[in-house]
Order: structure tokens, then C-alpha cells, then sequence
């Protein structure tokens, strides 16, 4: 009966420690999150954001005509103010639709596929190899979606259809379609390095964000440790006991954070199954 009295008193000792613990650890995100706003920067935001500036600073040629030279800070907010990365990525790349021109696209692809970068030596296989995205047929497309070929005219009969209509060959036609293929393949491009980028700059974020939480909520918990010696100084725990708990209690703030609640309700219901037990004893 008093072995049943003594678990039970563990288990719910357990629980508010449990408890306590994960508050530091919310405690400690929200700082961090609130950081963002007083560091420069945008703080821990901007962790990651290397990995994505590189793909932008390669689209620079369509990206500043179609925004300006302003447009970098555009891009950043919305990484920054945490804008879905599918939204992003279709924002960009509608923008480099924009500023595709008769003049940047030899420069785009060199940039995308990084065969002008200082330090890159192609081997000879790689250099033979034909682009994934022909810059005449880029052009073509270019030049197709800035001046579009007139609608054809309204006739009454294939007579009359025959004579407004000018006949379009079949080398036209594979032009054309060769134009748009090439189009589809370097917006293909474009979102295959967008979205690595924005996975790696993710999990950058989402590290640094931890490591940064795990740090503040270490020192959250030496205060509280430091306060609870000064308080108690007279008591019979040591002080360097009090300090090691609180190292302890700090480095588990952050992954027990989310989990809790969980835990301290899987602990109660096993307390409540124990006395359960022991009353019925």
C-alpha cells in the first residue's frame, strides 16, 4: 500500500516536472521567434536564406529587368515573413517569365548550370554534351510570348478562309513547337534548383532555430537554477546538484516541448490506474 502511495507520488512528481520542463522549452522558442523582429536581419529568419540567394543571384539577369534593381529585398520578404515555399518558387518563377528578354537567356542558362563559374572545369564528355535547353529556341519562345501571331481572321468559306489566312508550314510549326518545349524544360529548370534550394535553406532554418531555442533555454534554465541556490541557500541540496539539474532540465526544454502535454497525460492516466488498483485493494 505505502510502495502504491510512493509511485504514485513519483509518477506525479514526474508529470510537473514533465510539464515545467516543456515550458521552458515553449518559452525559449517564442524568444527566439520574437528575436526576429530586434536582430538584424530578420534574425534567426534569415538562416538558410544563403542557399536560395545563390539560385536568384544566377536568375539575376531576368530578375532585374522584370523587378528592377531593387529586387532582391522584394524576394527576401517573402522568405523572411515565412510565405509558403511553393508560392515563392511560382512567384519567381512567374518573374523570370517576365524579364525573359533577347538578350539574357545564353546568360540565365550559363549561370543555372554553372558552366561560367571561376573554378568550374568541364571534362570533355561534359562539354561536348548538348544543353538540356537550346538558347535559339528559348529565344524563339521569348519573342512568340512578347509579340503572339494575330488570331486568324473570320471567314465565310474555305475559299474565302484560304485567302485571308496565310498557310503555315510545317517547319513553322516545328519551330514554334520546338520554342515552347524549350520554354517548359528551362522553367523545369528553374523550379528543380528553386526547390533544392528551398529545402536546404529549410533545414538550415530549422537547425539553427533548434540550436538557437536549446541555447536560451539553457540559460532560462541556469537562471531559474541560480535563483532557486539564492533563494534555498540554507538548504541541504548542493548547489552544484541544483546547477547540474538545471543543465539537464535546459538541454531537454526543446525536444520535450512538443511532447509534453502527451506525456504528462500518459503519466496521470497510469496514476489514476495505480490508485485505481491500490483502492481496490
Amino acid at each position: 500500500m505505502a510502495d502504491a502511495t510512493v509511485a504514485t507520488q513519483l509518477i506525479d512528481h514526474a508529470g510537473a516536472v514533465i510539464l515545467a520542463t516543456g515550458a521552458v522549452g515553449t518559452a525559449a522558442s517564442a524568444l527566439v521567434d520574437a528575436s526576429r523582429g530586434m536582430l538584424p536581419n530578420g534574425g534567426v529568419s534569415a538562416c538558410g536564406y544563403k542557399h536560395i540567394k545563390t539560385v536568384y543571384e544566377a536568375l539575376e539577369p531576368a530578375l532585374s529587368v522584370a523587378l528592377g534593381r531593387s529586387w532582391e529585398p522584394v524576394l527576401r520578404g517573402y522568405w523572411l515573413n515565412g510565405t509558403p515555399h511553393e508560392q515563392q518558387i511560382n512567384t519567381v518563377i512567374a518573374m523570370v517569365r517576365l524579364g525573359l528578354n533577347d538578350d539574357n537567356p545564353q546568360a540565365l542558362l550559363d549561370r543555372l548550370l554553372d558552366t561560367g563559374a571561376p573554378g568550374v572545369k568541364l571534362a570533355s564528355s561534359e562539354a561536348s554534351a548538348p544543353a538540356p535547353v537550346e538558347v535559339a529556341s528559348l529565344k524563339d519562345a521569348v519573342r512568340l510570348i512578347k509579340n503572339p501571331p494575330p488570331p486568324p481572321l473570320e471567314a465565310d468559306g474555305p475559299v474565302a478562309l484560304e485567302a485571308v489566312e496565310p498557310e503555315v508550314t510545317a517547319t513553322e510549326a516545328h519551330r514554334t513547337q520546338q520554342a515552347f518545349d524549350a520554354l517548359g524544360r528551362f522553367d523545369a529548370l528553374v523550379r528543380a534548383r528553386l526547390e533544392a534550394a528551398f529545402e536546404l535553406a529549410d533545414h538550415d532554418y530549422r537547425a539553427k532555430a533548434r540550436l538557437s531555442a536549446a541555447v536560451v533555454s539553457l540559460g532560462l534554465a541556469w537562471v531559474c537554477g541560480g535563483a532557486f541556490v539564492y533563494a534555498d541557500a540554507a538548504t541541504s541540496v548542493p548547489p552544484q546538484t541544483v546547477m547540474l539539474g538545471a543543465t539537464i532540465l535546459g538541454l531537454l526544454a526543446v525536444p520535450l516541448a512538443p511532447i509534453a502535454k502527451d506525456l504528462t497525460s500518459a503519466l496521470r492516466a497510469a496514476s489514476d490506474a495505480l490508485k485505481t488498483v491500490t483502492n481496490k485493494g
